[in-house]
């Protein structure tokens, strides 16, 4: 049987004592008068006679985050950790509301000032706060419930651009040195910013022409890749494999081993890249804005026009699915119902013709 808290005198005072299931005790000094007291042990007992059933000491949102973001640590990498601290910081207006007071016209008002600048930031901010609450409540707070049904604002989806060889030679050609080395290569591997950057010695394969992705960069440093699916074999063509080999001569010498360090050998930060390197590159070639990402798309459109299959691409570009690449890059695949169609017709008629 749970045994129950009492009070007891201390000295002027009145303080509550509370069993703990741990043999320990909770002490709460309450004050000279004795009801207060009585009152706040009948209170004790309620709750622990109620169990989960009596909701928990309400809370800030600051309060709640500080013990959540310490379970939520040893769970997740760190890159999820710092994207998620990125989004705590935008939800810092509400640090000092009850969670209880949170309601979804305020939080829905936020959302939509953030994704006014930054879209899928905005996103990103919203599920935070959603994963937050529902732990909350999951723990004894009182939310507001509509708030887990506000949904962001639609974002319209870049258009992605593909670049033909002529432009990425232009573009490369255009670009500081050895960085150019860096352009062609992502156009021939499909890799990510990240998995360049952290590229090493170690990682590659050149009497079979090919290279493992393990590791990528964040803010300088490297880090695990997200997932299983990231973590892959990449196969070099000969082209790729004569960029590799040319750029290997030309790199800065580094510690790390890094095959696209910086000038200074270490790791590149992705803004100062694209501040430094990439996007004046852009300009001088003339080109229209262009993301990094997009050669990467390039690469998967070469890869299709070279008549590369769509598992193929999965398994070079490291997606979770073959439907992630099929819904990305389906539309750059030829009908190709033209061809088996009229075989489809050669079969029938073959077997028409013998039954006859």
């Amino acid at each position: 049987m749970r045994r129950k808290a009492c009070i007891v005198r201390r000295g002027n005072r009145w303080a509550v004592k509370q069993p703990l299931p741990d043999g320990r005790y909770r002490w709460q000094t309450v004050g000279p008068r004795k009801r207060d007291a009585e009152k706040l042990r009948d209170e004790i007992n309620r709750r622990v006679a109620l169990g989960a059933l009596w909701p928990s000491e309400p809370q800030t949102f600051a309060e709640f985050v500080d013990g959540w973001l310490e379970r939520y640590a040893q769970r997740v990498r760190p890159a999820t950790l710092a994207s998620c601290r990125d989004s705590l910081r935008r939800l810092a207006v509400f640090d000092d509301w009850q969670l209880e007071t949170i309601r979804a016209g305020d939080v829905e008002d936020h959302v939509f000032a953030v994704a006014q600048q930054a879209p899928r930031t905005a996103e990103l901010m919203l599920d935070t706060l959603k994963m937050i609450l529902r732990n909350a409540k999951e723990r004894g707070q009182t939310i507001e419930e509509s708030v887990l049904r506000v949904r962001a604002p639609r974002r319209e989806r870049r258009e992605m651009r593909f670049l033909d060889w002529n432009e990425v030679e232009r573009l490369a050609s255009e670009t500081v040195e050895p960085y150019g080395n860096l352009v062609r290569f992502a156009c021939l591997t499909g890799m990510r910013q990240g998995e360049l950057f952290a590229l090493r010695d170690r990682a590659l394969d050149l009497g079979g022409a090919a290279l493992v992705v393990d590791a990528g960069a964040r803010e300088g440093a490297i880090v695990p890749t997200k997932t299983a699916a990231g973590r892959r074999r990449v196969r070099l063509s000969g082209e790729a494999l004569r960029i590799l080999r040319e750029q290997l001569l030309a790199r800065a010498p580094n510690d790390l081993g890094l095959v696209f360090p910086t000038p200074n050998g270490s790791v590149w930060r992705k803004d100062n890249f694209m501040a430094r390197v990439f996007r004046p590159a852009v300009r001088r070639a003339d080109m229209a804005p262009l993301r990094f990402h997009d050669l990467r798309h390039t690469y998967a459109a070469l890869m299709v026009a070279a008549g590369a299959h769509p598992k193929l691409l999965q398994a070079q570009l490291g997606h979770t699915s073959i439907n992630v690449t099929l819904n990305t890059y389906g539309h750059l695949f030829p009908d190709a119902f033209v061809d088996v169609g009229t075989a489809l017709d050669r079969i029938v008629q073959g077997a028409e013709a013998r039954a006859s």
